[in-house]
């Protein structure tokens, strides 16, 4: 029986899962595979050098990172290309200084991740960097406004919701 749970209905963050790697093995593993993200790193490397098996490392990760080492690495992958993109480094050095193996490679795997293609993201950057967003402008003046929405019932009926604000 764990202590902690002995003295606390609320969970240690000190307290590891079972099964989950230990401080100095999650420390270990990700300097090595964030050490080059260009190169090709093997997780049963990585396993090797935290002491255990590569299914076991495998499995201990996920317990501590919510994810495989693999998808880890993946992710890192994307955020360092994320933070070359604000730059004005060309895509195609991007791709080969994050460790892909060509540019649709890439663009497939950031548009999976971020929802979006890494030249719309950076354009998206762009613009937001250069024309900051203004809060829009209410003229408290007006005695009141009127929302109308027009709604079609299942019926085919119409029928119209007002909402009306005073200040």
């Amino acid at each position: 029986m764990n202590p902690q749970s002995v003295n606390s209905n609320q969970p240690c963050p000190a307290v590891r899962p079972l099964g989950a790697l230990s401080s100095w093995q999650e420390r270990r593993a990700k300097e090595l595979m964030l050490r080059d993200l260009g190169r090709c790193v093997r997780i049963s490397e990585i396993a090797e050098h935290c002491n255990l098996s590569r299914s076991h490392f495998s499995r201990a990760f996920k317990k501590i990172t919510g994810h495989s080492p693999q998808g880890w690495l993946v992710m890192m992958k994307i955020e360092k290309a994320k933070s070359l993109l604000i730059t004005s480094m060309p895509i195609t050095d991007v791709v080969y200084e994050c460790g892909f193996a060509d540019h649709s490679h890439f663009t497939r795997t950031f548009s999976r991740l971020e929802g979006i293609t890494p030249t719309a993201w950076r354009r998206a950057f762009d613009h937001a960097t250069s024309h900051p967003v203004q809060p829009p402008v209410i003229d408290r003046d007006l005695p009141d406004w009127r929302i109308r929405n027009n709604l079609i019932g299942g019926m085919g009926q119409s029928r119209s919701q007002e909402l009306r604000v005073v200040n």
